[in-house]
C-alpha cells in the first residue's frame, strides 16, 4: 500500500484526475480514524438519522476556511504556543461534551430526548477541540492544498468538494447505522453505548489537555 508521502510525491508526474484520486484515498485515511467527531456522530445519530450530514456541515464550517487560510499562507505562522492553547481549550470543551453525554444518557435512551447540543455545533466543536485535526492540516493537508493549487483555482475547488464529500459520506453512514441500531439494541446496551462514547470524549479531552502541558 502506498504511503501518504509517496502518493503525494508521485502526483507531479500525473494530471488532475490522479490528484483527485489521491485526495479520496488520503482523505478517507484521515476521516476513518477514530476520534471525537466519530464519537459524537454515533451519539447524535441515535436520535437523528441525518445527524451525520449536520455534523459534517459543522466540520466543514471550520475546515473550509482553514483550507483557504492554508492556501493564503496564513496558518503556517502558527507556533507551538498556539497549538498548546488549542489543546487546552479543546480538552475542556470535549470534557464538557463527554460529561453531558454521560449525564443525559438515560433521558436519551429511555425518554427519547436528544443531547443538549445540536449536531452542527457538535461537528464544529469536536473538530475545533482536536489539535490533531490542525496538525493534520499543517502537514499532510498543507501538501494537498499545495498540490491542488498547482492546478489553479479549479483544482483547489475540486479538492475542497471531494474532501468534504468524503466527510459527508462517512459520517452520514455512521449516523444512519447508529439510528438503525436502536431496533436491535436493548435499553441497557444503548445506555452502555453512551457510557462508552462519553468515556471516549472524556479520555480524548484529558489526552489533549495533558499533551499541552508536557
Amino acid at each position: 500500500m502506498l504511503s501518504t508521502q509517496s502518493l503525494l510525491s508521485s502526483i507531479d508526474g500525473y494530471g488532475l484526475a490522479f490528484f483527485l484520486f489521491a485526495t479520496v484515498v488520503i482523505s478517507l485515511s484521515g476521516v476513518l480514524m477514530p476520534g471525537p467527531v466519530l464519537a459524537v456522530s454515533i451519539a447524535k445519530g441515535h436520535r437523528d438519522r441525518l445527524a451525520g450530514v449536520k455534523i459534517s456541515l459543522g466540520h466543514a464550517l471550520l475546515e473550509v476556511p482553514l483550507i483557504l487560510l492554508i492556501y493564503a499562507g496564513v496558518v503556517s505562522a502558527l507556533g507551538n504556543t498556539s497549538l498548546r492553547a488549542l489543546s487546552l481549550a479543546g480538552g475542556v470543551l470535549l470534557i464538557y461534551m463527554g460529561v453531558e453525554m454521560l449525564r443525559s444518557r438515560r433521558e436519551v435512551v429511555l425518554r427519547g430526548r436528544d443531547l443538549p447540543y445540536g449536531a452542527t455545533f457538535a461537528g464544529f466543536a469536536t473538530s475545533f477541540a482536536n489539535p490533531y485535526f490542525l496538525l493534520w492540516w499543517l502537514t499532510v493537508g498543507a501538501l494537498l492544498v499545495s498540490k491542488a493549487s498547482s492546478f489553479g483555482m479549479p483544482g483547489l475547488v475540486l479538492f475542497i468538494l471531494i474532501h468534504e464529500a468524503c466527510d459527508f459520506a462517512w459520517y452520514s453512514l455512521v449516523s444512519m447505522a447508529s439510528f438503525s441500531s436502536r431496533r436491535v439494541l436493548g435499553t441497557r446496551a444503548q445506555e452502555f453505548m453512551f457510557l462508552l462514547l462519553g468515556g471516549m470524549m472524556l479520555a480524548f479531552g484529558a489526552w489533549f489537555m495533558t499533551s499541552a502541558l508536557k
